[in-house]
């Protein structure tokens, strides 16, 4: 597996690289992970999206370290691509067992949620 170090909500971190059906990424894979990292700051103002969604699982609990949260894992590569769509995949508090999954298409924030949105 391949991996990149970049600056996530503020932690310089690893994360793996997990293409959907194999161990090489498809060209649109690779393109969609290309431009997101070009555009990787849609990523670090995601927190803010986050830590909204953690407050409805939290009783409303004021979220400053979304750390406490959710921890960032790897890359997810979806196999079809009809938009360029990568999901940063995280543990979540409030969900061991399915996690959390932040969706971008065309470098934009799609979707919030459970790590099924995207698996």
């Amino acid at each position: 597996m391949s991996s990149i170090t970049k600056e996530v909500w503020g932690r310089r971190l690893k994360l793996e690289i997990y293409p959907e059906g194999g161990k090489s990424q498809s060209d649109a894979q690779s393109l969609a992970l290309e431009r997101l990292c070009s555009a990787w700051d849609v990523v670090n103002k995601s927190a803010s999206e986050l830590k909204k969604y953690c407050a409805k699982d939290s009783d409303g609990e004021v979220m400053e370290d979304v750390f406490r949260y959710a921890t960032p894992r790897y890359l997810f590569l979806p196999k079809t691509q009809r938009k360029r769509t990568v999901a940063l995949m995280c543990d979540y508090q409030f969900d061991q067992e399915h996690g959390i999954a932040l969706v971008f298409e065309n470098e934009t924030l799609r979707e919030i949620g459970p790590q099924d949105i995207i698996l």
